[in-house]
């Protein structure tokens, strides 16, 4: 499992034939995303290999994909879990009965999630998991009368879903629907509201649809869409909307090819192109639009940030420390209130799914990981043998004075679904050596670190210094 196999159930939005999944996400209030418009630069916070974010609320808990790692490497292929990471903690959200398998789509400030059960495009009901204790209940939201399927395309923060319900025969009926628990299910076409699938749902309740927006709270708040630029036509494309009715979008170019390019739309009125790169079938996609209209996306299979109010589009990768030796980002999702951006960046030779988080300089009482060697050694066939990877680590302060008693938190990972996490603490003369033994043929092997603590609270630099390498282990 390579990269490109890795990547296969990318962020909902990146699946632009699908218009279900991926509403805009948690997106910031203006006060806090004026401290986050520009940061200095980003770091990491490691959330999971083999891994996919859907979306990431303000808590900073993660809703997606993932394979356990289950210590087969190669020889097998475990099982996909939808699963939610909370707190820390990784919790596989229960199936629907009846239903066989689930989508995520949205996750709200309180961590309640929307979603949907079934095959998409034959027998689906929208669904919401709401949290009880460590855990999750399912809660089957059904259909509109007269149709048959449902999904629910987000949930807002004041636990209100809207979604699509129609008929799955040729050509369907369907209507677009709010659910909350008090009150069930409810045609919104019926309520004066336009009678057009929801593309995005902002954290307010302000919906977007191909020709529409509108507040959720006020059926006389129905705006049409302006039309789109020269040159370009409105679509179903993937969609992010903001509380006041800010959008990120992609429109289709009416040139012979038919491609994608990404718009901000002020809720003015007004559209401003941000990116010239245009999409066919490359992986594509919008995270989320800010209040101050900052816009994460993926353009051609390259993670994008827009800062705004009227930033263009810009390769989120430059903007990481260096730290991390410059892996591309593959994917950018949404970003949440606190500046982290859901996203998914090569760190070895594979994707993993992390939280890009605003980095601070550190200038006094520092920990930095100065060094990071790798060395490995593999079998000649296989079925001969494990590889032996070592990971050799060197800790020092600001001023360059070896540090004894560092705690060290890493992680090895291979290009399939290993995730060994590892605590070592240096040595007196501020060095460890960590060791990996494991099955063979699983491509690169790298090293991850995640923490570096001291009993005398100096704090983890992980702007400077290096904190992730790799090896291919050889005979």
């Amino acid at each position: 499992m390579c990269v490109d196999s890795i990547e296969h159930k990318l962020f909902g939005a990146m699946l632009a034939l699908t218009v279900f999944v991926l509403a805009a996400s948690t997106v910031a209030s203006a006060s806090k995303a004026d401290a986050f418009a520009r940061p200095k630069g980003y770091v990491l916070e490691f959330v999971s290999t083999a891994a996919d974010g859907v979306d990431i609320n303000d808590a900073g808990n993660i809703i997606g994909t993932s394979r356990p790692d289950t210590g087969c490497g190669s020889d097998c292929l475990p099982p996909l879990d939808t699963v939610v990471w909370k707190n820390g903690a990784r919790i596989v959200l229960p199936s629907v009965p009846g239903l066989t398998g689930i989508t995520v789509t949205g996750i709200n400030a309180q961590g309640w999630i929307s979603g949907f059960a079934g095959v998409l495009f034959t027998t689906t009901h929208a669904v919401v998991w709401k949290p009880a204790g460590n855990t999750y209940e399912a809660i089957d939201l059904g259909t509109l009368p007269g149709t048959t399927i449902s999904s629910a395309t987000g949930i807002d923060d004041f636990g209100r879903v809207v979604g699509w319900s129609t008929t799955n025969d040729f050509p369907p009926t369907g209507s677009p629907f709010m659910w909350t628990e008090a009150g069930g299910m409810v045609d919104l076409s019926a309520q004066g509201f336009p009678d057009e699938q929801p593309l995005a749902l902002s954290p307010g309740g302000t919906v977007a649809t191909a020709d529409f927006w509108y507040r959720l709270d006020d059926s006389s708040s129905v705006v049409a869409m302006p039309a789109a630029p020269s040159g370009f036509t409105l679509g179903s494309e993937p969609a992010a909307i903001n509380n006041a009715g800010d959008q990120a979008r992609f429109l289709i170019s009416t040139g012979a090819q038919h491609l994608r390019y990404l718009f901000r739309f002020n809720h003015e009125g007004t559209w401003q192109q941000i990116s010239f790169v245009g999409n066919g079938s490359v992986i594509y996609g919008i995270g989320s639009i800010t209040e101050t209209r900052d816009i994460t996306s993926t353009i051609v299979g390259v993670a994008q940030v827009a800062y705004g109010p009227d930033g263009l589009a810009e390769s989120l990768a430059p903007l990481v420390s260096a730290a991390y030796k410059g892996g591309d980002i593959t994917v950018a999702g949404p970003m949440n209130e606190n500046g982290q951006i859901l996203a998914k960046m090569i760190i070895g030779r594979s994707a993993r799914l992390v939280k890009l988080v605003p980095g601070q300089n550190c200038t006094t009482n520092c920990t930095r990981v100065v060094g990071l060697q790798m060395m490995g050694q593999g079998p000649g066939f296989c079925d001969q043998g494990n590889d032996q990877v070592k990971a050799k680590l060197t800790v020092k302060d600001e001023i360059g004075t070896l540090l004894p008693n560092v705690r060290i938190t890493g992680h090895f990972l291979d290009d399939y679904w290993l995730d060994e996490k590892v605590v070592i603490q240096t040595n007196a003369s501020g060095q460890l050596v960590v060791n990996h033994v494991g099955p063979a043929c699983v491509g690169a092997i790298a090293f991850l670190v995640t923490n570096a603590e001291t009993q005398t609270g100096r704090a983890f630099d992980r702007t400077k210094g290096v904190l992730t390498n790799y090896v291919i282990p050889l005979p």
